[in-house]
């Protein structure tokens, strides 16, 4: 039987990095790490949960988030859920740790990287034309690289396109690399792994390349997108509502104001089609299917969560907050794991309204280690 596979929210971890030793929150990150080590469950690492816990901080604070991401890399190990616009792509939860857009996967690429460092080589004013000759192809670089691997790693150091991960040419692993030692799977892994454990995101993003929190201005762009969805249900039911009242209006005059039969007939016509229109509008499987958008983000079933979602919205009539965005976009990966965790707002709509796979919303950290034994107990006896 395969581990169980949990999402945790933000707050989990916020509330447990720094417990106090014998609280609830302190008995429960401990219970989750001996879990994790006991290869019984795996904790999917995700974008958001990343940067809305990490976050850039001042000098004073760097001890902080440090300490929060090695949280982060002991819980979750390389256990990753796709970044959203992914899921419908088709990617699933994985253990290569690739939490991040597959698009920045791009530049980090190890046959890039090296057809950049070439280039540079092949143009830069203090190269020597021996080396430019050297990096003008690809078999005399991989004879270079084998049979002085110290000179190349000199110059490969120097000429390193990237901030981060020097040390890749340093210790002889880009060499290795190009002598066909080590092969581009391995190659990318070694790279990549700067730009997906916490740990080294927080050194790479904020303290090397000084950048701010992405999340802010992603988290008001699906929260704008949000708003406007909603704002568009509510108007079109809106319509349809006015609409059936003046029908009923017309459908009761009497006296020389009273409709023929022919347009009674025709008007009773109309206000049965406003109710079966209005039964298709208020099903989110029907919205799901018409949003073609929605699955090709999500994926199928994120799809239909995100529907059943906005329809929770608009029956509660309360308005969307910045929060929701990244609450909405957590709920998506429900289909993806066996239990769940979320902000407690959300995790109550999504129970009160029966949102698909809400039995797998876990409603506090503190019941979590009880729920992993009976879910693991009732796989147990499936299998």
């Amino acid at each position: 039987m395969r581990p169980l596979r949990l999402h945790l929210d933000t707050s989990d971890y916020a509330n447990m990095y720094r417990a106090v030793s014998g609280s609830s929150a302190a008995q429960t990150r401990d219970a989750l790490k001996r879990l994790v080590q006991a290869r019984k469950i795996e904790i999917g690492l995700s974008y958001h949960v990343v940067f809305e816990l990490l976050q850039k901080a001042g000098p004073v604070h760097r001890a902080d988030r440090l300490e929060r991401a090695r949280l982060l890399s002991e819980l979750c190990e390389r256990n990753a859920l796709p970044y959203p616009s992914d899921l419908g792509q088709g990617f699933r939860y994985s253990n290569d740790g690739l939490w991040v857009p597959r698009i920045d996967l791009e530049e980090v690429e190890i046959e890039n990287v090296v057809q950049h460092l070439m280039h540079i080589v092949t143009i830069h004013p203090n190269s020597s034309r021996h080396e430019q000759r050297v990096h003008a192809k690809r078999k005399y670089l991989k004879a270079w690289a084998r049979d002085y691997p110290a000179c190349a790693s000199q110059l490969h150091v120097r000429l390193w396109p990237f901030l981060f991960a020097r040390d890749f040419a340093a210790d002889g692993d880009l060499g290795r690399y190009l002598s066909e030692e080590m092969n581009r799977d391995v190659a990318n892994e070694k790279l990549r792994f700067h730009i997906t454990d916490p740990v080294s995101v927080y050194t790479t993003y904020f303290d090397l390349y000084g950048r701010d929190d992405p999340i802010a201005e992603r988290r008001d762009a699906i929260a704008r997108k949000f708003v406007l969805l909603l704002e568009g249900l509510r108007g079109m039911l809106s319509d349809g509502a006015n609409l059936r009242g003046n029908i009923d209006e017309a459908l009761a005059l009497e006296g020389e104001d009273a409709l023929t039969a022919e347009d009674r007939a025709a008007l009773i016509k109309l206000k049965a089609d406003l109710k079966t229109f209005r039964a298709e509008t208020l099903s989110p499987e029907e919205l799901s299917r018409h949003v073609p958008a929605w699955k090709n983000l999500l994926g199928e079933e994120g799809a239909l969560i995100a529907a059943q979602i906005l329809y929770a919205f608009h029956r509660e009539g309360r308005p969307i907050k910045r929060s929701d965005a990244v609450d909405f976009i957590h709920a998506s990966y429900l289909p993806h794991v066996d239990l769940w965790r979320g902000d407690k707002a959300f995790s109550d709509l999504l129970i009160k309204h029966k949102v698909k796979l809400f039995e797998r919303v876990v409603y506090t950290l503190e019941e979590l280690p009880l729920r992993i034994e009976t879910e693991v107990a009732r796989l147990s006896r499936a299998s």
